[in-house]
């Protein structure tokens, strides 16, 4: 097999005519086939895919690819629903599928960490955990079948203290684009036994590289993980105008700022809020407008909210401590919201590192079944004024392309990721990837950029990066050649490609 990455973004599809590829873990629906479930189009379907078991074998199979000039497109466990799952922008790469390297090297209780493989979920860890009786929280995402690994070079988040996983990732192994082994910052150090604990390590830091790169295949990484708290609340914070998203998400951000809020709140808007909810009423009223080419009328969701005396908006968070400090803290949340309208209600349930398949649920609820999604996904200061502005406008893109508006946005001390989760059905697939399209350039107007993107968007993404004539692509171009001359690693990953690919 000779294909060239040099001269064309495609593999030769003459040699790879791209057919169903099994093997994949199950995802949605019980499908075992690799690509994207939540797409008809092959425009980014695999060729094959080879599944090692150790790292001796990605060095081999890296080093075989170089060999005969194969584009592979690395995968963890391919559970990336709502960004392509496991199809490549490349069509016809072979997928490195790293599920059955699935090894728990090392959980630390005493100091709070674990050494994982790829193929290690969310699932496997927390289990580990519970099974050894260790008082750690894991940080888990809102669906737990997703690899920690994959989650977290692609900088995904979770729930707990903990819950900023490219910020608690500490060690790294990694295959280069040659089949050689590195491990970064103490690790550089054979049998350093600091691995885990220091990030930094000696000279440069090297992990950002391979965070949603192609310049290496991440094979283990450590994680700090959050020691369960003597005590806990799980708050929810209501707010009843849609203007109050202002006032709700700048108190956060503060309390976040302050240390009195330690993971990330997540917000809902009514919409979310009546979907999600378990009243039978509620989800017999929106089936009447959840089917194809049509939304829920803003005004049936304001007669829902009134009905049931709900929030336009909600917020989701916890409050960690000792025994003696948690009322102090509930206390202060209360204080910091008795200036704008607010309900403040205590919940049951933790974000205490347990995992979920629960919202898979949703995908379907758009009157078919094999429903689907995609996440729109900028980073936006967290004042609150800035997010409610390019809230209204993805708003009424999202009502003109005849889509539902659902808010997942997640607030941090310094910025706000305001994830806008589109469900879709497969016959409305051409409107929902021209509504992407303008939300892409209305966030680029406003002076945003997503933090992660569908691979059909990588390119268009990276387009926008033109700070001093697209210093940085240039920059990540020139990497690209010398660490991987043939281009077999992900090529076209986050808009990095070799020089003198078109």
């Amino acid at each position: 097999m000779a294909i060239s990455l040099r001269t064309s973004r495609v593999c030769s599809e003459k040699t790879f005519p791209a057919p169903l590829v099994d093997g994949a873990l199950e995802g949605t629906q019980g499908r075992k086939s690799y690509g994207d479930p939540f797409s008809t189009s092959g425009t980014h379907a695999p060729s094959g895919a080879v599944r090692p078991r150790a790292v001796e074998e990605v060095q081999e199979v890296v080093k075989l690819a170089n060999k005969h000039k194969v584009c592979l497109w690395t995968v963890s466990r391919g559970k990336n629903l709502g960004y392509g799952r496991s199809s490549s922008v490349v069509k016809g790469c072979v997928i490195l599928d790293l599920h059955r390297m699935n090894k728990i090297v090392e959980v630390n209780e005493e100091y709070g960490y674990a050494i994982v493989e790829p193929g290690v979920s969310f699932f496997d860890l927390y289990e580990e955990i519970q099974r050894r009786g260790q008082n750690l929280w894991p940080s888990v995402p809102a669906i737990g079948w997703g690899s920690v690994l994959g989650n977290t070079m692609d900088r995904g988040f979770g729930y707990t203290p903990n819950g900023e996983h490219s910020q608690s990732q500490c060690g790294m192994e990694v295959v280069l684009p040659n089949g050689e082994l590195l491990r970064t910052g103490m690790g550089a150090m054979k049998d350093n036994k600091t691995f885990s604990l220091y990030k930094g390590g000696f000279g440069p830091t090297l992990d950002g590289l391979f965070y949603q790169s192609n310049f290496g295949i991440v094979t283990k990484i450590g994680m700090h993980i959050t020691p369960a708290p003597e005590a806990y609340a799980t708050l929810e914070v209501s707010v009843p105008k849609e203007a109050d998203l202002i006032p709700l998400t700048g108190t956060l951000s503060d309390l976040m700022r302050r240390s009195i809020i330690l993971n990330s709140p997540s917000i809902a808007n009514i919409f979310r809020i009546a979907l999600t909810s378990k009243v039978p009423e509620v989800h017999a009223k929106l089936a009447q407008y959840m089917e194809p080419n049509s939304y829920v009328p803003y005004d049936v969701l304001e007669e829902i909210r009134a009905e049931h005396n709900w929030g336009f908006w909600k917020a989701y968070f916890s409050l960690y401590g000792s025994v003696e400090m948690l009322p102090a803290l509930i206390q202060t949340v209360q204080r910091a919201f008795s200036t704008i309208p607010a309900e403040i209600k205590e919940e049951e349930i933790p974000y205490s590192g347990i995992q979920t398949l629960a919202p898979l649920g949703i995908v379907d609820s758009r009157s078919e079944k094999g429903g689907a999604h995609v996440d729109f996904s900028p980073i936006v200061p967290p004042s609150g004024r800035e997010l409610y502005q390019w809230y209204l406008t993805a708003k009424q893109r999202t009502i003109a392309a005849k889509f539902d508006f659902f808010a997942d946005f997640h607030v941090y001390p310094r910025y706000v990721v305001g994830i806008e989760l589109v469900i879709y059905t497969l016959r409305e697939e051409a409107r929902v990837l021209e509504l992407c399209r303008n939300l892409l350039h209305d966030g680029a107007e406003q002076g945003y950029m997503e933090y992660r993107t569908h691979v059909r968007y990588m390119d268009q993404i990276a387009a926008k990066v033109d700070f001093n004539d697209g210093a940085f692509n240039k920059f990540t171009r020139r990497l690209k050649d010398v660490l991987d001359p043939n281009g077999v690693l992900s090529p076209g990953k986050s808009g990095i490609w070799n020089e003198g690919v078109p």
